[in-house]
């Protein structure tokens, strides 16, 4: 299972003794978030008052103050908004069986990204579950861009790498210059960014991202096997983050090319999430304007694993009532809710397949290798949860667009919820009563 939270604000940060880097550890270190500061004014009010800050996105103003009081900023920047930044522990929870190399595979480059046969269907019977194997040629989501804002991928294994989403108008790794050289405020970002350490290295140092990513757009067990995916850590090893971190990144994904954002993770709508859902509105709607669809994991219940109605007990960012958000309850082999799933009448728009039990889902996971990773390197393991229902989801997106690039986000929504398979068990827990179906809604365009 898997789950993280997804809070999107205009914010700034907090430290001390000039600008800090990397996300804050606990709750004891974290600051207060900004909107509309620039660096200038950041640094200016730092030094006035012996603290810190950490430029969480530059292009828009975000920031984020350490050792300050909230007061203080206010008197000095009255344009700006505030908010305490919030530190989560355990956002995303995992369960896996023993991991295995698919050695037998022939080494996937960029020129072989078709090589899925056959013969891996019984490797993955999620996709015979949702008619989404044999797809044509030109219906495999090619153009299209998934980000992963989760706890990093793991690009370089050998069945993901073909798919990352290189920018190459700036460096990396031993080329790297250390430069900004296509102005977007983040040097080196040739394969996304890490946003918790504050790297051009987004790797997946849990392999939850790993996993998702592969569920998404992996070129052998992927929905949208010619989509593109762009890395976005937001968490790190334990699956913990902070709002100001996970804000940030999907601000980056939004602003450099993804089509579809996938969002993993999520929590309960604490009072405190309550008070900025209005700032985390202000974030989809710049997402919905650019027609960018944002696929959020509905959760997995409480501590108690059981699955709770999100109509009654909501989660963020599943809950966000935008017309470019799909919400996604898991269904196992069987097309039946899962134990662990929350669901929702009002709420959670379609169910997919995210596993159970021993039937967890098979994807990608972080190989041995840092570089040069070979066939061998090729592991995958099972996971089972809500966060592995979305990005199936946002795979059949990626196909939707792939196909159609004009088509609103809201359209998209509107034809997934009506193209899938109808299950009477689903009438009144999810709005749309249905899974979806990849064959039907990518022929029925």
């Amino acid at each position: 299972m898997s789950f993280g939270f997804l809070f999107l604000i205009v914010a700034c940060g907090k430290s001390g003794g000039g600008e800090k880097f990397g996300a804050p550890l606990d709750q004891t270190r974290a600051g207060v978030i900004a909107s509309c500061t620039s660096r200038a004014q950041a640094a200016s009010v730092a030094d006035k008052h012996g603290g810190s800050y950490r430029i969480l996105n530059e292009k828009r103003g975000l920031v984020e103050f350490y050792n300050i009081p909230a007061e203080s900023i206010h008197a000095d920047l009255p344009r700006s908004k505030l908010t305490n930044n919030q530190v989560y522990d355990n956002l995303i929870e995992n369960s896996s069986v023993n991991s295995f190399s698919f050695g037998d595979f022939p080494y996937v480059g960029p020129s072989s990204v078709n090589s899925r046969t056959s013969a891996h269907l019984n490797s993955f019977p999620h996709l015979a579950q949702i008619d989404g194997f044999d797809l044509p040629l030109d219906r495999q989501g090619e153009g299209v861009t998934i980000a992963i804002v989760d706890s990093g991928v793991h690009y370089n294994h050998p069945h993901l790498s073909p798919n990352i989403r290189i920018n190459s108008r700036d460096l990396h790794g031993s080329s790297g210059n250390g430069r900004d050289d296509d102005r977007n405020g983040y040097p080196d970002d040739y394969a996304g960014w890490d946003f918790y350490n504050h790297d051009p290295y987004p790797i997946d140092d849990n392999g939850h991202g790993t996993h998702v990513a592969g569920l998404a757009a992996g070129v052998i067990g992927g929905v949208a096997p010619k989509a593109k995916i762009l890395p976005v850590k937001v968490l790190n090893s334990r699956g913990s983050g902070d709002l100001a971190t996970i804000a940030a990144g999907v601000l980056y994904a939004i602003d450099n090319g993804a089509h579809v954002v996938n969002l993993s993770l999520g929590g309960p709508a604490v009072e405190v999430i309550s008070r900025e859902l209005s700032e985390f509105l202000s974030h989809i709607k710049i997402a919905r304007e650019r027609n960018i669809v944002i696929v959020a994991a509905a959760g997995n219940g409480g501590e108690d694993g059981i699955g709770d109605c999100n109509d009654e007990f909501p989660i963020w960012p599943a809950n966000i009532e935008s017309e470019n958000l799909i919400a996604v309850g898991s269904v196992n082999s069987r097309d039946q809710l899962t134990a662990y799933s929350n669901f929702g009448a009002k709420s959670v728009h379609v169910a997919a397949p995210g596993g159970e039990g021993w039937e967890g889902l098979l994807s990608t996971i972080p190989p041995n290798c840092t570089t040069n990773c070979q066939a061998h390197h090729a592991v995958y393991d099972r996971m089972s949860g809500t966060s592995m229902a979305s990005p199936v989801v946002s795979g059949l997106v990626a196909l939707i667009k792939g196909a159609r690039p004009s088509m609103a986000s809201e359209a998209i929504r509107t034809h997934i919820m009506q193209s899938g398979t109808s299950v009477r068990s689903l009438e009144g827990v999810i709005q749309s009563a249905q899974v979806i179906n990849v064959k039907r809604a990518v022929e029925s365009l």
